[in-house]
């Protein structure tokens, strides 16, 4: 089986790190698997690709001109419907002009796809990457899906006609499946359904050291929904109550001079530590070989801004580093109170009690993590949801 696996920018961009140990297990499975970015970010891989065959399209470029006229010429009238689909649906603007701009390109990656002969189309994202998606499975009959994250649900992109159009949509997480369905309504018809994203667990659990300072690792990106103010406030309690600690706060964005201002107010600069964006796999090194003694995320929700299932944590976990994080978006969905601890939003003294009783307890807190792997190992094992995917695209 020959599948075609539409990206954001995965390969070419950092922010799709998590799609790597889906892809690997896939590649085990299919006959050949051609990874399409639509917007890729340079002309250089910047994740592991596992030796798979990455055709890099430039969104805009006088090769994609030309394979998109190619398309008009062979089908003008199924070209102009699709193009009709686009334009005369009412949905958000923002996403509308995203879906022109991009449409020539999703006329180059029919052509690249008809001749590749691909079996199967799934999408990651239900915003462009499956508008692509969908535009090529209309125009050649290839049969598609797509995984749904979060934001992507909510921008509404054509959300029903990609329903009724794909044979199936998958979730990552009960809570976004049950919007979906209530978005698309009956256009779905009982296609769309939970399966996780998987990571890939290692070999071994990391060391746990009963006592020494706290090692804490915030792996997020410096944006409102994160929750970075609760957590610097946590550890300012913290430091008041003399519990030795260091935090590593991996990551970036926006409100990076918000923290960085917040972390002098609170003279934590001896004590948090803004390591960037890291690399993802010296990031799930560090995770295995003992560096942290517990990864926290201090999420918040409000309205549509909520997490899914964060694959931070989940790669946590699966070393066997137990974690604290917020009862929000779909985190209950990974953890109960057995395999990690789990506070309330927008809660500094909670989230600092949590962490002071992991602290004071090494022992509780290394069965804690035992059991964060074994809750990987049950339900968010790549090697597992990757195989169910390839099954569900393998499907007659």
């Amino acid at each position: 089986m020959k599948i075609a696996y539409v990206t954001s920018q995965y390969p070419y961009g950092t922010n799709e790190a998590f799609l790597a140990a889906e892809l690997a297990t896939l590649a085990r499975y299919a006959r050949d698997i051609v990874v399409v970015p639509v917007r890729p970010r340079s002309r250089e891989p910047l994740q592991e690709t596992f030796g798979l065959d990455v055709d890099l399209l430039p969104p805009f470029s006088s090769h994609v001109a030309l394979l998109a006229l190619g398309e008009v010429l062979r089908s003008p009238a199924e070209v102009m419907r699709m193009l009709r689909a686009i334009v005369s649906r009412r949905y958000g603007p923002r996403a509308k002009l995203k879906n022109l701009a991009l449409f020539p390109k999703a006329l180059a990656v029919t052509a690249v796809l008809r001749r590749r002969r691909v079996d199967h189309i799934h999408a990651h994202w239900l915003s462009t990457p499956s508008t692509v998606a969908y535009v090529a499975s209309e125009l050649t009959g290839i049969p598609w899906s797509c995984t749904a994250h979060r934001f992507d649900i909510f921008e509404d992109n054509l959300l029903r006609e990609k329903a009724q159009s794909a044979r199936f949509i998958r979730t990552i997480s009960e809570r976004n499946r049950e919007i979906v369905v209530q978005k698309a309504g009956d256009a779905l018809n009982g296609r769309c359904l939970v399966l996780h994203l998987g990571v890939s667990v290692p070999p071994a659990a990391a060391s746990v050291r009963g006592e020494g300072q706290l090692r804490i690792l915030c792996p997020a990106h410096f944006v409102p929904v994160k929750g970075h103010k609760y957590l610097l406030d946590a550890l300012a309690l913290l430091r008041e109550q003399r519990i030795p600690f260091e935090c590593d706060l991996a990551g970036d964005g926006p409100l990076r001079r918000q923290i960085e201002t917040r972390i002098r107010e609170l003279r934590l600069e001896r004590f948090v530590h803004l390591r960037g964006t890291i690399d993802h796999d010296r990031l799930c090194a560090d995770l295995a070989n003992g560096r942290y003694d517990v990864a926290v995320l201090a999420s918040t929700e409000e309205g549509n801004e909520f997490e899914g299932i964060p694959v931070s944590l989940m790669e946590a976990m699966a070393a066997g580093v137990c974690c604290v994080a917020t009862r929000t978006g779909s985190i209950t969905e990974l953890i109960d109170g057995d395999c990690s601890h789990l506070i309330a939003q927008r809660d500094p003294a909670a989230l600092a009690n949590a962490l002071t009783a992991l602290y004071r307890d090494g022992r509780a807190r290394a069965e804690t993590g035992r059991a964060a792997r074994r809750r990987i190992e049950g339900a968010f094992d790549a090697s597992v949801t990757s195989r169910q995917l390839f099954d569900l695209m393998s499907a007659p």
